[in-house]
C-alpha cells in the first residue's frame, strides 16, 4: 500500500523463454539419465517450465544423478562450464563442488530435509558482457515427484540478487565512518537536534561551546531560549525568520552568521540542517550542523584586500580596469577600458551601449556571463574571451575579460574587473589552429601516420594511425623493440640497417625505406613506406627519431597487378594474333572464292571479337557459360531462335575463348544450310557437368530442329575442323558432329580449367 491508503502500481517484468529455453528443447535428453522428454514425469516437466519461464536465476537438478537444467538467468553463475554443463551429473563436476553440496542434495533428495538457504551468497554474473560480483539468497528446496522412490524427484536452486540492498549497507556504513572521521579530524564540527514540540535542544559539545552553554546540560537537553544570546545583534531576527520559515514549511536552510564568545570575541559559523513536519503537517523537529568559519571570512577579507591590490598592478600592467555597482546602477571605465572599446572620456558605459559594441553572434554569451557572475547562487567570477566592433572606428577587436563579483547579504553590491585586447594573440592562436588542421586533413588525405621516438627514455609516441598500420591498438604503449617483431622476415635486417644509418652521428643518413609490416592484431601484410630523421645534439648523441609513415599497401598491389596485367597482354596478344593467322589461312586457303572468303574471315573475326569483349567485362578472370551461349544467341537471331538451359558452370577464360569461336561456327553454319536458314527453324543448347570424376569438364550439346533435311557433307570446312580438332587439342575435350536429317547435333566435352 502507498501513502493515503492507495495501492501501489507493482513492476511487471515480462517473462520470457531465452536462450535456454530453446537450448533445452534442442537438447537428446535421450543420451542423459534422465530420457527422451516425452518420458519425462509431469513433475519433471512442470519444474523445467518453471524454471525456463523465469527471469530470476534458476536452476533444477533432477534424479539420483542429480542431472542439470537452469535458465538463462543461472547461466553466468557457471562461467566457462555454459552451455556445456547443461544435462551433465552433479557426480561430474570437480571434487571440490561435490564436496561442498553433496550432502545438501542427498538430503533433500531422502526427504531428511525440506531444504537450505544461503544468505548473503557471493557469486560472478555477467552484467553488459563484463562479470561482475553480486551477491545473492540462494535456496536449495525439494520438488515432489509421486514417481521418484521418497517421492522427491530434485532440488529446484533459485537465486534473488541482494546486491543493491548489499552495496547501499556497505555504502551508508562507509559514509557514517567518513562523516565521522570528518568530524574527528576537522575538530569544528558540532551537530543538533531540536525536539520542538517539548521544545529541547539537544546538541553536542562542539555547539554547546560556540554558544556559551554548558556541554553536560545541552547534552540532556535545553529550551531553544537558552542558546539564543549568543547569536549577533545584526544577525538575530536573520536566523529567527530563517528557522520560523524552515519550521513551518518543513525545509532545509543553510546561513551563515556571527556567535559572540564569553570572552567578546566574535565567530563566524555556517549551519545547514532540516525541519521535519509530523503527519498532520505541525513542526516536529530541526537537525543540523554547525561549522566554524572564522578563519575562512578573514582569509576572504584579506583575499578583497588583495583583489585590490591586483587591481592597482593590472593598471600599471597598462590592462583597462572596470568597476560595476549593480545595486545602486554605477559603471566605471578608466581611461585604457575606454581606449580599448573605442569611447570617448564623456560617453557615459552603459550596459546597453557595451553590449550594442559586442559582436552579435558573441552578445547572449557575453549577457549569459555576467548574469551568473553577479547572482549569489553562482561563481561570482567572470573570465571571457569575445569580439567586438570598436566605437570609435569600426574595427574587430578581440576581448578578454576578468572580473570578480562581491555581495552582502545575497546581493551584488560590486563588481571589479581588467580587460584586455588580445586580438594579436588570438589571430595567432587562429593561425596556428588552421594550420594544424591542415596538416590534419593532409596527413589523413594521405594516410599518413607519425612517430616521435624519444632515444633517451625509449618512448614511442605513435598517431593513430600509425598504430592502425602495425595492427597495434591505438594508446598501448609500445616501444622500438615492441615493433619490430611485427616487421616481415624478410625485410628485417633492411630496416636495422637503415635504422642504424640515421642513428650513426659520422653518417646521420636519413631514414627512407619500403618495408612489410604484418599486424598485430588484425594480421594483415601491409606495405609502408617511412621517411624519419634523427636529431643529435652538442656532443653527437642521437637524441629524437621523428618520422611519418605511409601505407602504400595498394600501390604494391597496384605494381604487382600492373606487371601481371601487362605479361598477361603479352601472352593474350600473342595468342590472339595466333588465332587470327589460323583464321585467316583457313579461310583463305584457296577453296572458295574471295567474297566468300572475307565474309567467312569477318564473321570470325567478330565471334573472336565478342568473346574478348565477354571476358574483358570479366577482367579475364573467366565467363558464365550461360553468358557465353546468350551472347552466340544474340548475334544470330536471339531468344526466339535459341534455346538455352543448363546449370551455372564457370569458364577459364582460355575455355570461353574456344567455345565461343566453336558456337559461333555451328551458328554460322545454321544460318547458311542448318535449322536458322528458316524461319521456323530452333537451335537448343543443353549443358551440364560431366559425370566422370578427376578435373571438372563440361558437357554441352547443340541440338537444331525446324530446318531443311541434312545431309553429311562431302567434305570438312574450317569450322567443322575447328570444332572436332581445335577443341580437343586446345581444351584437352572431344568434339562431334552428327549430321542428322532432322538436324545438325554436336556434343562438346571440354576442360572447364583449361
Amino acid at each position: 500500500m502507498g501513502e493515503g491508503g492507495q495501492r501501489a502500481t507493482p513492476s511487471v517484468t515480462k517473462i520470457v523463454g531465452g536462450e535456454m529455453a530453446a537450448r533445452v528443447r534442442a537438447f537428446d535428453w535421450s543420451k542423459t539419465p534422465l530420457g527422451p522428454r516425452e518420458d519425462w514425469s509431469p513433475a519433471l516437466r512442470l519444474a523445467t517450465d518453471i524454471v525456463l519461464a523465469s527471469n530470476f536465476p534458476m536452476a533444477l537438478r533432477w534424479g539420483p544423478e542429480l542431472v542439470l537444467i537452469y535458465n538463462d538467468g543461472y547461466a553466468p553463475a557457471l562461467h566457462e562450464r555454459h552451455p556445456s554443463a547443461l544435462g551433465q551429473s552433479f557426480y561430474d563436476t570437480t571434487p571440490e563442488f561435490q564436496a561442498a553440496l553433496r550432502e545438501l542434495h542427498q538430503d533433500i533428495l531422502t526427504g531428511t530435509s525440506g531444504g537450505f538457504a544461503f544468505e548473503r551468497l557471493p557469486l560472478k554474473v555477467l552484467k553488459n558482457g563484463v562479470l561482475e560480483a553480486a551477491y545473492f539468497t540462494v535456496n536449495y528446496s525439494p520438488v515432489p515427484d509421486e514417481t521418484a522412490p521418497n517421492g522427491i524427484g530434485g532440488v529446484l536452486v533459485a537465486a534473488v540478487e541482494i546486491s543493491q540492498s548489499v552495496k547501499a549497507e556497505q555504502t551508508l556504513r562507509a559514509t557514517q565512518e567518513r562523516y565521522q572521521m570528518a568530524r574527528e579530524v576537522a575538530g569544528v564540527v558540532g551537530a543538533w537536534e531540536w525536539d520542538m514540540k517539548a521544545d529541547k535542544v539537544y546538541a553536542d559539545a562542539r555547539y554547546a561551546e560556540l554558544h556559551n552553554v554548558d556541554p553536560a546540560l545541552a547534552e540532556r537537553g535545553l529550551p531553544v531560549q537558552a542558546f539564543l544570546p549568543a547569536l549577533h545583534p545584526d544577525d538575530r531576527d536573520r536566523i529567527r525568520a530563517i528557522a520560523q520559515s524552515s519550521a513551518a514549511n518543513g525545509e532545509a536552510f543553510s546561513e551563515e552568521y556571527r556567535l559572540i564568545q564569553a570572552d567578546g570575541s566574535i565567530r563566524w559559523v555556517y549551519t545547514r540542517g532540516k525541519a521535519y513536519l509530523d503527519a498532520d503537517g505541525q513542526p516536529a523537529r530541526n537537525t543540523g550542523v554547525i561549522i566554524d568559519v572564522t578563519e575562512r571570512k578573514k582569509a576572504e577579507a584579506e583575499l578583497a584586500a588583495a583583489r585590490v591590490d591586483l587591481d592597482l598592478a593590472a593598471q600599471a600592467a597598462g590592462l583597462g580596469r572596470w568597476v560595476l555597482r549593480p545595486n545602486v546602477n554605477q559603471r566605471h571605465w578608466d581611461a585604457r577600458t575606454r581606449a580599448i572599446f573605442g569611447l570617448t572620456e564623456h560617453e557615459p558605459p552603459s550596459t546597453a551601449r557595451f553590449l550594442s559594441l559586442v559582436h552579435p553572434d558573441d552578445r547572449e554569451t557575453v549577457r549569459d556571463a555576467m548574469v551568473a557572475a553577479t547572482d549569489p547562487g553562482g561563481s561570482g567570477t567572470i573570465n571571457l574571451d569575445y569580439r567586438i566592433r570598436r566605437a570609435n572606428d569600426g574595427v574587430p577587436r578581440w576581448i578578454e575579460v576578468f572580473g570578480q563579483a562581491f555581495f552582502e547579504e545575497g546581493v551584488c553590491t560590486r563588481f571589479v574587473g581588467v580587460v584586455s585586447d588580445v586580438t594579436d594573440r588570438r589571430e595567432a592562436v587562429d593561425r596556428l589552429v588552421r594550420q594544424e588542421e591542415t596538416l590534419r586533413l593532409a596527413i589523413d588525405a594521405a594516410d599518413v601516420g607519425t612517430w616521435d621516438h624519444d632515444l633517451e627514455t625509449g618512448e614511442v609516441r605513435l598517431s593513430d594511425r600509425c598504430y592502425a598500420m602495425f595492427g597495434v591498438t591505438p594508446g598501448e604503449p609500445v616501444t622500438h623493440e615492441t615493433l619490430m617483431p611485427f616487421t616481415h622476415p624478410a625485410d628485417v635486417v633492411r630496416v636495422q640497417e637503415a635504422v642504424a644509418r640515421a642513428l650513426d652521428p659520422a653518417i646521420r643518413a636519413d631514414y627512407a625505406i619500403e618495408f612489410r609490416v604484418n599486424g598485430r592484431d588484425d594480421h594483415v601484410e601491409r606495405w609502408l613506406s617511412a621517411k624519419g630523421e634523427v636529431s643529435f645534439d652538442n656532443e653527437g648523441r642521437p637524441r629524437r627519431f621523428l618520422g611519418a609513415v605511409v601505407n602504400i599497401t595498394e600501390r604494391k598491389r597496384a605494381e604487382l597487378h600492373l606487371r601481371l596485367l601487362v605479361n598477361e597482354l603479352n601472352h593474350r596478344v600473342k595468342n590472339s594474333l595466333a588465332t587470327i593467322q589460323a583464321i585467316a589461312a583457313q579461310s583463305f586457303n584457296g577453296q572458295r572464292d574471295m567474297d566468300e572468303a572475307k565474309e567467312a574471315f569477318s564473321n570470325r573475326i567478330v565471334a573472336l571479337a565478342e568473346a574478348h569483349d565477354l571476358l574483358t567485362r570479366e577482367n579475364w578472370e573467366g565467363a558464365e557459360m550461360h553468358d557465353v551461349a546468350a551472347r552466340v544467341a544474340a548475334l544470330h537471331g536471339g531468344d526466339a531462335r535459341f534455346e538455352l538451359s543448363g546449370v551455372a558452370i564457370r569458364l577459364s577464360p582460355k575455355t570461353a575463348l574456344s567455345l565461343s569461336m566453336a558456337l559461333h561456327e555451328l551458328a554460322t553454319n545454321a544460318v547458311k544450310y542448318g535449322a536458322l536458314s528458316v524461319p521456323e527453324g530452333v537451335v537448343r543448347i543443353v549443358w551440364d557437368m560431366a559425370p566422370e570424376p578427376g578435373a571438372p569438364r563440361l558437357d554441352l550439346t547443340w541440338t537444331e530442329r525446324g530446318g531443311p533435311p541434312v545431309t553429311p557433307p562431302q567434305r570438312r570446312g574450317f569450322g567443322s575442323r575447328l570444332i572436332e580438332r581445335g577443341l580437343a587439342a586446345e581444351l584437352a575435350g572431344a568434339a562431334v558432329i552428327d549430321f542428322q536429317p532432322e538436324g545438325v547435333v554436336c556434343r562438346i566435352r571440354a576442360l572447364l580449367e583449361a
